[in-house]
């Protein structure tokens, strides 16, 4: 597919190229620039989003589900249609969630998503997170505490065999134990480790990031409370430049003023944006179930009946657009944060999250409230909102 889209603020993410024009040849960018720079082919189809801004797809490394289903489901058609409600939201690139289940359970779930993304051809999502199922049974979050598993290499090489490969990163508790045996193997199998759902002390995060450790999932959420006599997950997060942080940047998961914080202390490389987005992401409120429970979504935040925080229902253009307008952040940070990291993380950047000759042509155009009108995936429209799509 050959065709060229201008007029458009570009948001490299490094720079603005304003009233720029990129054009598109097969999955990659072929040319990008200003419009009185850029040559094309005569007779090219064009697209003139005028007064526009172009930015590279948006990547969320924690997604359980949206528009109505979860990853969680056994529907054929659950995957695919999380997939499409997410490119209609500019993610070109997630991985799915699974939480922690009995064995039996949590072993077909990965080898469910892994067999779609094997089988499925230029698809957002790119393989598994795994929220567990090595986490600490006092910081279950929205999990039930009696799905965990006891950490051991054994329980692992099951998990990992039924991902197929497609297992890209894992939250754990390092602190447990067992546990460093198992990050040791999972990082030999090339598995990214998180720190999450986590008890761990200032010391035992040290010696994860020995081990492997290299990311903290959803900062402040699941983790020990900042304390300036017991430091823990949190103070070695913001401490330490091995660790890149994931943040839910919906306002209530993490104040805008700590939201600030992070940004001043880990700045624009070392905070990832996601959503740990449920099924409820892009539906009304009501009640949903999650994670085995039931959930009441009001005012689009989502709570078990307890009051406990449970995912949330956030989507990737309006974290970008947060991040600008409660944070602060220059334009160009918040879409690094919310692109070119995640690619990072799992090892992409030379491919995706960043626009430039050569790179996928992986593609987000909104306006300027910051609503998706395009997403393109490796050259296709994946969606247009001004005509359905052929």
């Amino acid at each position: 597919m050959t065709f060229a889209i201008r007029n458009v603020d570009i948001v490299t993410p490094f720079r603005i190229i304003q009233k720029g024009l990129l054009f598109v040849e097969g999955k990659k960018i072929a040319a990008i620039g200003k419009m009185s720079e850029v040559d094309i082919p005569k007779g090219t189809k064009t697209y003139d989003f005028d007064g526009m801004m172009l930015t590279p797809g948006y990547i969320d490394l924690l997604v359980h589900g949206g528009g109505g289903y979860g990853f969680a489901d056994m529907s054929k058609d659950a995957v695919e249609n999380i997939s499409q409600h997410f490119f209609r939201h500019g993610t070109t690139g997630l991985l799915a969630a699974l939480y922690s289940k009995p064995e039996k359970d949590m072993v077909a779930d990965a080898k469910r998503i892994a067999e779609f993304c094997s089988s499925s051809k230029r698809s957002n999502v790119w393989g598994m997170h795994l929220e567990g199922p090595f986490i600490n049974r006092k910081l279950p979050g929205a999990m039930k505490a009696e799905y965990l598993w006891q950490p051991t290499v054994e329980s692992w090489q099951k998990l990992f065999n039924a991902g197929q490969g497609y297992i890209r990163l894992m939250t754990l508790a390092p602190e447990l134990p067992g546990m460093e045996e198992v990050m040791r193997a999972a990082a030999k199998d090339g598995v990214v480790l998180s720190i999450g759902h986590s008890a761990a002390t200032y010391e035992q995060v040290l010696v994860a990031i020995d081990n492997g450790a290299a990311h903290i999932t959803h900062m402040f959420n699941a983790m020990t409370a900042f304390h300036h006599r017991q430091p823990s997950v949190a103070v070695a997060a913001l401490l330490h430049n091995e660790l890149k942080v994931e943040l839910i940047a919906d306002g209530f998961h993490v104040h805008p003023a700590v939201m600030k914080l992070m940004y001043r202390i880990k700045g624009e490389g070392g905070i990832i944006l996601i959503t740990d987005a449920i099924r409820a992401s892009g539906m009304s409120d009501g009640e949903y179930t999650f994670m085995d429970q039931k959930i009441i979504v009001k005012q689009k935040k989502a709570f078990l009946e307890n009051g406990t925080l449970a995912g949330s229902t956030l989507t990737m253009e309006q974290a970008v657009k947060n991040m600008v307008k409660l944070v602060d952040v220059p334009l160009t940070d918040a879409v690094r944060m919310a692109s070119l990291n995640g690619a990072k993380v799992l090892g992409l950047e030379h491919q995706k999250g960043i626009l430039a000759v050569g790179k996928d042509a992986d593609v987000v155009v909104l306006n300027r409230d910051f609503e998706i009108l395009m997403t393109i995936y490796e050259g296709t429209i994946k969606y247009y909102r001004e005509s359905p799509l052929s």
